[in-house]
């Protein structure tokens, strides 16, 4: 089974994602919020999935930070912003819903 690595957003090269992925950006208090637990049971157990369509989970922790998940899409641009844990199936809804980038030739 593949596990999800959490990547932390200040160790993120965020040049290095820019055009390839589709960064999942969980922000919380700290590691043990229920919400942020409950996310990470949810991503996990679509892992594959997320590998598949080059989404990688980032988290920012601070003491005033209230919880939230944003998907941000290749171009770096938030593509959606939620308050409480998000299905995986509902992030894949929205990337798989993206038209791809026009390729130039």
């Amino acid at each position: 089974m593949e596990r999800i690595v959490t990547i932390p957003v200040a160790e993120a090269e965020n040049d290095n994602l820019l055009g390839r992925a589709r960064p999942i950006v969980i922000t919380a208090p700290d590691e043990s919020d229920p919400q942020f637990t409950e996310q990470l049971r949810m991503l996990q157990a679509h892992a594959p999935g997320l590998g598949e369509r080059d989404m990688p989970v980032l988290t920012d922790f601070g003491s005033d930070a209230p919880f939230e998940v944003r998907l941000i899409g290749k171009d770096g641009t938030e593509r959606r912003r939620f308050t409480s844990p998000v299905p995986a199936e509902t992030l894949f809804e929205i990337v798989d819903a993206t038209p791809a980038p026009k390729t130039r030739t």
